[in-house]
């Protein structure tokens, strides 16, 4: 049951925060009128649309990882690793250009003639399509910490993006920066979040090195 405990609660942290998020934002934007607010919406909708994309890698990555980490296959974990960060980083890589080149048009496609909201939406749209080229590194680990039965590591990596690193940034930044602090508040958030998974994930595989030359030496004195 603790394990059950241990995987779902960070879950639905992170379902909570989302929606603790888009409060947030729509409440800074609010202080810019509705323009603003519609901007900062489709982003969000659009940049939602992306990540979930990663989300559906993630779930084919997720019982290999605990399967493998289970069964004491390293090789196989870590070639499980690599593969899931290469695709969904090229997956994001690709979504990320396209809405980085293209902000303009794309924002301009929900609105009729609303130069503001275009403005606004668009600049925050390109900042986000660079940012969340990101996205599928830091998921990936969150979601194998989580898998490995670590879920404290998971929490803190799942939080990161809409909760650690995003709250304080999207609470302060407009206070100095006005409207651009909410512009760029989850981009911010984004850089933060990649930054805390690589100070994670590098204990993490020389934890995995370990398990592995452990594991190989057992098994070569059983042989002999």
């Amino acid at each position: 049951m603790s394990e059950i405990f241990k995987i779902g609660i960070p879950t639905l942290v992170f379902q909570i925060l989302t929606s603790v998020s888009i409060s947030l934002i729509n409440n800074a934007a609010g202080d810019y009128g509705d323009s603003a607010i519609a901007g900062m919406g489709v982003v969000t909708r659009l940049i939602s649309m992306g990540s979930l994309s990663v989300f559906g890698f993630i779930k084919g990555f997720q019982p290999i990882a605990g399967y493998s980490y289970g069964a004491k296959k390293f090789d196989r974990l870590r070639e499980a690793i690599k593969t899931s960060i290469l695709w969904s980083t090229v997956f994001c890589v690709i979504f990320g250009v396209i809405l980085a080149l293209f902000p303009t048009a794309i924002v301009s496609q929900f609105t009729k003639g609303d130069a503001e909201m275009i403005r606004i939406g668009a600049a925050s749209l390109r900042a986000n399509g660079i940012s969340i080229m990101l996205f599928g590194f830091y998921t990936v680990y969150s979601s194998l910490f989580l898998a490995l039965g670590k879920g404290r590591e998971g929490f803190i990596l799942g939080a990161c993006r809409q909760g650690i690193c995003f709250i304080p940034v999207i609470l302060l930044l407009p206070m100095v920066w006005g409207l651009n602090g909410i512009m760029y508040a989850q981009p911010i958030a984004d850089v933060l979040s990649a930054v805390i998974t690589v100070f994670m994930a590098i204990p993490l595989h020389k934890k995995l090195n370990a398990m592995q030359k452990q594991t190989s030496a057992i098994s070569t004195k059983d042989n002999d």
